[in-house]
């Protein structure tokens, strides 16, 4: 694949740049929903950087170069130009200044101008400087006299004012001891632009005997409101913290143009990159403004070791209160958790991935059937992954306690709960029951019909088994203390 230059509007008076290599172009993760859904219209969602190495034939002397094609939501003061030779940057200008038809007569005042205009059925042209600009044109002629046109057809100017351009651009003053070449390279931040992971697992197996497929891949997106080309493009999952202020440039200005995609035959391997992971593809290629290109990530794992659960969690919530809650209404009522399906695996070298996964959405399939869709944060390897995958239908829970006592004097409290779950399946199924215990942090299960398990300092585990076609129950009682120095209501 040849690559291509990142299109450049350069000023016929102006001296013209060449790349040296390709452009690379460092694209963060985050904002990718944002960027998407902005239709291609130019936002400030979104991070990129760009670098490139530009050469220019100079003069002795100050030389004016301009560089246009810029992204419509370039960050103009993250914008720099370091020379790589004995030339000097000596100023620097974002001209994003247009030339509109007001913009151009406000800027000619005091210029020559050409003036088309109608007398009766006929046209005529009135030339001399330009004195002002309105509703009308007031202009001074050659011989002296003023003359006023309050309607005209078109007007006519010997050159583009100062400080107008047709598109927005940079715009360079270089000094150069001597005429020559010289080098510089091009450094600037983007909106715009954003990439998350998508993956896809497909599962075999139930419970711990799951086995699954699993693979990853990118989706790039570009609505900075230009063309990327012949860009080397390196993918980071991270997104670094940014202070916005109002610089990004106004406008877009896209030139139409053939495009090559940026292919990849394979996966990147992941590199550190400051904080984060950076996926640097192979060879160079186009992105588009407006569109999403798809690009390997992760080579497809066979038989990663998985496992599948249903679960059902109290509806209380974990937090921990400032004092013990002893008011007996509280969580009183009966409820009708839904009974989900979740999917667990080890991001381990030794089970066949062992990898920086970059955050972005998971697909889970059983066979051609769609079990759910989860987000996947950003994990890094060793991490176990847990994702939700949608309610079950055929098992359905209900939850009530059936008792509560407090003890104001002994520094205690009682709490009995009861979850029964119903399975219609034709098989068997154990449910992982979570119950939250948000009374107070000192507790204890004093009595269950099914083993209890701590699991964190305020959520107890149990593991139900439930027959097929039929239903199975738990019950529990946990017990609450507190010391003489806390005090209740």
């Amino acid at each position: 694949m040849k690559p291509s230059l990142i299109s450049l509007a350069i000023a016929a008076a102006l001296v013209s740049p060449a790349h040296a290599e390709a452009p690379r172009l460092t694209i963060y993760s985050g904002d990718y929903e944002s960027v998407v859904q902005s239709g291609g219209h130019a936002s400030g969602a979104g991070l990129a950087h760009y670098q490139a190495r530009l050469s220019w034939d100079l003069r002795a002397g100050d030389n004016e170069v301009r560089l246009g094609g810029l992204p419509a939501t370039l960050d103009v003061g993250s914008v720099r130009l370091e020379p790589l030779g004995g030339a000097q940057v000596r100023g620097q200008r974002y001209d994003f200044a247009l030339a509109g038809q007001h913009a151009l007569l406000q800027r000619a005042i005091g210029q020559q101008v050409q003036v088309e205009h109608a007398v009766g059925n006929q046209r005529e042209t009135v030339s001399g400087t330009l004195l002002a600009a309105g509703d009308g044109l007031t202009l001074r002629l050659a011989d002296g006299r003023v003359k006023v046109l309050s309607g005209y057809t078109s007007f006519e100017l010997p050159a583009l004012p100062p400080g107008l351009a047709v598109e927005p651009g940079l715009a360079w003053t270089l000094a150069a001891a001597r005429a020559g070449r010289e080098s510089f390279d091009l450094a600037y931040a983007t909106a715009g632009l954003a990439w998350r992971a998508e993956y896809q697992a497909t599962l075999r197996g139930q419970g711990k005997a799951c086995r699954m497929q699993f693979d990853g891949a990118a989706l790039v997106a570009n609505g900075a409101g230009t063309d990327f080309r012949g860009v080397a493009l390196t993918l980071v999952a991270g997104q670094p913290n940014r202070v916005s202020d109002g610089g990004y440039a106004p406008a877009p200005m896209v030139a139409k143009a053939e495009r090559a995609m940026v292919l990849a035959d394979a996966a990147p391997t992941p590199e550190a990159a400051g904080e984060y992971h950076a996926y640097r593809l192979p060879g160079t290629g186009d992105l588009p403004q407006g569109s999403v290109q798809r690009l390997p990530l992760l080579d497809r794992v066979p038989g990663l070791p998985c496992e599948r659960a249903y679960r059902v969690s109290s509806t209380m919530g974990q937090w921990q209160p400032p004092r013990p809650i002893v008011d007996a209404n509280y969580g009183a009522g009966e409820e009708k958790p839904p009974v989900t399906a979740h999917l667990a695996f080890d991001n381990r070298k030794d089970g066949g991935l062992g990898l920086p996964l970059p955050a972005g959405r998971v697909r889970v399939f059983d066979g051609g059937d769609l079990l759910g869709e989860a987000r996947l944060a950003h994990t890094p390897a060793n991490e176990k992954v847990e994702l939700e995958l949608g309610t079950v239908f055929d098992l359905t829970a209900e939850r009530r306690r059936e008792d509560f006592r407090l003890d104001r004097d002994g520094r205690t409290m009682t709490e009995t709960i009861t979850v029964v779950v119903r399975n219609a399946k034709a098989e068997a199924a154990t449910v992982q029951v979570r119950e939250a215990l948000p009374r107070w942090t000192d507790w204890e299960i004093t009595a269950s019909s099914v083993p209890a398990r701590k699991l964190d300092a305020q959520l107890a585990g149990f593991e139900l088994a439930v027959p097929a076609g039929g239903e199975a129950q738990l019950s529990y009682t946990v017990r609450y203390r507190w010391t003489p120095d806390v005090r209740i209501p």
